[in-house]
């Protein structure tokens, strides 16, 4: 991994010294992440931006959260956290405002694109009123409609390109010829077989969402929500989402690899090995590590579960 840093008076330094170096994606935090340290002979004037290259392909773009700088007898170390341009999107609020029908377009031109993104989202939009609430950032303004709609999150990759982070068409079989360890989990503990609401001002929590698959595996454990305040437009999607989010952790897998793993988050896999044999995984989370030890990447997959709902009122 090739690391450059571009002082706040644009001059571009590439560090020799590399002690360790971690690139963190993941498919739930908007933002990567990029840790670096390193030795030197002298101090570096202050850091504004990072980038990362692996075979001189741009794989982060970011900006630097913090500068620590260590004295010692072998000289100076340098520690630095960036976070991808994604960061700009985050760290800003969006002013609030309700829209008439909206698409993902006319958000990212009000809300990204003078901050330099390009727009990869599909042609989407909602026909409702779409509320951005004050306090909101960027992304969630841009995030809240694009999920609400298709159930898929934003995601900004190296390029400055946001686009609609969804699962891969294609299954890749994982090849084990570079895969040092694998674990499997199966998490019992999270997974919700029914969600009990109102969207009406009443005391009776009169409408039903159940999960046939909660259902089948056993699951019984139910939760109740008001939902009054919501459009009724976007009170499916909260429900279905609380019935997804509870089975993201329901199976995962964990694997250990030399070298660098270029596939992206989201793609799917198959993957066999003593452990058994698990089939249609999505890659969540990617970490690369580059250290005295060599280069190896750790993968988070879990389970791309379809889950079936059975919807119904008493």
């Amino acid at each position: 991994m090739k690391i450059v840093l571009v002082t706040v008076d644009g001059k571009k330094t590439e560090p020799k010294g590399v002690i360790s170096a971690t690139l963190t994606q993941t498919a739930e935090v908007a933002c990567d992440s990029l840790s670096v340290k390193f030795v030197g002979e002298k101090v570096l004037d202050e850091i504004e931006r990072v980038y990362a290259y692996q075979n001189d392909k741009l794989i982060f773009n970011g900006y630097c959260d913090c500068q620590r700088v260590t004295a010692d007898e072998n000289g100076f170390e340098t520690y630095i956290y960036a976070r991808s341009s994604a960061c700009l999107l985050v760290d800003n609020d969006a002013f609030a405002y309700t829209y008439n029908r909206p698409s993902a377009q006319s958000l990212f031109m009000t809300y990204a694109k003078e901050l330099g993104f390009v727009s990869k989202l599909p042609d989407i939009c909602t026909f409702k009123k779409y509320e951005v609430s004050s306090g909101s950032s960027l992304y969630v303004a841009i995030n809240s409609l694009v999920s609400t709609i298709t159930g898929n999150s934003i995601r900004i990759n190296a390029d400055n390109e946001i686009f609609m982070l969804k699962p891969s068409e294609n299954v890749i079989n994982l090849n084990n010829n570079r895969i040092i360890s694998a674990k499997s989990t199966i998490n019992r503990s999270e997974p919700i077989s029914a969600v009990h609401y109102k969207k009406e001002f009443s005391y009776l929590y009169d409408c039903h969402t159940y999960s046939k698959l909660a259902v089948d595996l056993g699951f019984s454990r139910k939760r109740y929500v008001n939902l009054v305040s919501l459009p009724s437009w976007q009170r499916n999607y909260k429900i279905s989402k609380m019935l997804k989010d509870s089975f993201k952790d329901y199976k995962r897998l964990e694997i250990k690899m030399n070298g660098y793993f270029d596939e992206e988050l989201f793609q799917r896999f198959n993957y066999s090995s003593s452990i058994g044999d698990f089939k249609d995984y999505l890659l969540y989370e990617k970490v690369y590590c580059v250290d005295k030890n060599g280069e190896k990447t750790r993968l988070i997959l879990k389970k791309n579960i379809d889950i079936s709902e059975v919807n119904y009122v008493d």
